[in-house]
Formats: C-alpha cells, sequence, structure tokens
C-alpha cells in the first residue's frame, strides 16, 4: 500500500504541473475552474477505491470482477451526478468544468488500473 501510496502522490503532483501550466499558458476561457479541487477529488477517489478493490481482492476472484466491474459503473454514474450539480452550481463554467472533469478521470482510471493490475499480480 506504501508504494501506491507514492505513486499517486508523484502523479497526481504531475497532473498538478500540467494543470498548472494549462493555466498559466491558455487563455482565459479555457480555464477549469475549481481545477485544483478536482485534483484532491480525484486523488482521494482513487486512494479510496484502490483501497476498497485490494480489500475485495482477498476472496474468490468471481466476486472481484463483480465488485470491480460495480464500482467502476457506481463511480461513473456518481461522476455524472457531481457534473450535473454543478450545472445547478455554477452554469456559465459548465463546459469546461465538464471537459476538466472527464479528463482528470480519464487520466485517473488510466493511472488506476495498470497499477492495480500489477499489485494483484503480486498476490
Amino acid at each position: 500500500m506504501k508504494d501506491f501510496l507514492i505513486k499517486l502522490l508523484l502523479f497526481s503532483i504531475s497532473i498538478a504541473l500540467l494543470d498548472y501550466c494549462w493555466i498559466r499558458f491558455m487563455r482565459v476561457e479555457k480555464h477549469i475552474p475549481h481545477i485544483w479541487l478536482l485534483i484532491a477529488f480525484f486523488t482521494l477517489m482513487t486512494l479510496l477505491f484502490h483501497f476498497l478493490s485490494i480489500h475485495a481482492s482477498k476472496g474468490k476472484p468471481q466476486a472481484f470482477i463483480r465488485y470491480y466491474m460495480g464500482s467502476t459503473a457506481l463511480r461513473l454514474c456518481f461522476y455524472i451526478l457531481v457534473i450535473i450539480i454543478y450545472r445547478f452550481y455554477d452554469k456559465p463554467t459548465l463546459t469546461p468544468f465538464a471537459i476538466g472533469f472527464m479528463v482528470h478521470y480519464l487520466l485517473f482510471t488510466v493511472f488506476e488500473v495498470p497499477v492495480l493490475l500489477k499489485e494483484l499480480k503480486k498476490s
């Protein structure tokens, strides 16, 4: 778990640096609102679901597969709900927020899957 925490911290810092460059060099219209909250949100969600996935992998492989597929579907529904709620919070900046949110979702998912597979192969 310690190895995962270090990898997640380094990955989150890398994403934060990319986001900083985006904010620094892109026009104001293309800025993603609340970008630092997005990084913290996805870091915590990735940490939580990774911990739960490792815990679920201790049982039967079929149970883990069901858990992982179900948790991924629920997580995606929750993320869509966050975007819908944001629509009512700040409608004018919805498009850049939604695009930035989904890009961060994709990046953290691409990070999470190989790391999880590597840990599962160890055990």
